[in-house]
């Protein structure tokens, strides 16, 4: 994409992540966290709106995924394990202080990362974040998934399986294009995509907390991280029930900014672009 720039960091584990830059490397950075099975494709159209707007952005590839490195070893795709490659590239990059937005499975890494508190985090955006619902698909993903099927996953992720996965994540599949399913379903080509998918739903933290105990994680945020801003999709079909989990935060005295897109996706930031752009360009001009 014209302006943007790719570049690959191996970092201190061995693994090579690959990330997309556009804007100022001089500018105050936003770095874009997507979620499980995605990839920085899924950012396409924040490049230009957020350097247009004076930001240095940043999106990478989790490992596992996109064009970064995906390794085997036991523990590589748990909470704590992501959330340290995310710490470890913020400090490679030299992004001080940057704003995050980061969607499903990147909303828990990036809570978790805020509430660790090093390094300093500006503003925090999370689209339909996964610590905030229940990911009704797990149980019987988890089942379906046991270590032995690893070596033949592989030959289970056509293209058609992709496609109709990324339906699921629009609320309004009609705006995906053919073009979008092969750049979702090129990368899980590789020999080690569908093995690191199935490691992340068993390795990493699904399960959301107690109201009382979130409370606690958003409280603890310094400023000018909280308040955080939470976008949720009304058509989320595989986060449930984060709306009145969000509205309960709320209620019992957390810091927290709800916008709910109405008919909006579990993507809502890639299926309606310009409406979740300009919701968190607004926030973000705030800081």
């Amino acid at each position: 994409m014209p302006g943007v720039r790719a570049s690959y960091h191996t970092l201190s584990d061995g693994v090579s992540v690959r990330v997309a830059e556009s804007g100022s490397p001089h500018a105050t950075p936003v770095l874009l966290v997507h979620g499980w099975g995605a990839s920085i494709y899924m950012w396409r159209n924040w490049f230009a709106p957020l350097s247009e707007s004076g930001y240095r952005v940043v999106a990478l590839d989790l490992p596992g995924h996109g064009l970064s490195d995906k390794p085997s070893d036991e523990g590589r795709y748990r909470l704590a394990s992501l959330t340290a490659t995310v710490r470890e590239l913020i400090a490679t990059l030299e992004l001080r202080r940057p704003h995050v937005v980061a969607q499903s499975m990147g909303g828990t890494i990036a809570v978790d990362l805020a509430g660790g508190g090093d390094p300093e985090i500006g503003r925090l955006v999370l689209v339909n974040p996964a610590c905030f619902g229940r990911v009704h698909l797990l149980p019987l993903a988890r089942r379906a998934s046991p270590k032995v099927v690893e070596p033949v996953l592989a030959r289970l992720v056509p293209r058609w399986v992709v496609d109709r996965a990324h339906r699921r994540v629009y609320g309004d599949p009609s705006l995906i294009t053919a073009d979008d399913i092969d750049q979702y379903w090129a990368p899980s080509q590789f020999a080690g995509y569908a093995p690191a998918m199935r490691r992340l739903v068993h390795e990493f933290t699904w399960t959301r907390p107690p109201v009382s105990a979130m409370v606690q994680v958003l409280r603890a945020l310094t400023p000018p991280t909280s308040p955080p801003l939470v976008v949720l999709g009304t058509r989320d079909r595989l986060v449930r029930d984060a709306r009145p989990y969000a509205a309960a935060l709320r209620k019992a005295g957390a810091p927290l900014e709800i916008y709910s897109s109405v008919g909006g996706g579990h993507a809502v930031n890639e299926e309606r672009p310009r409406e979740v752009l300009a919701l968190v360009t607004a926030f973000l001009a705030r800081a």
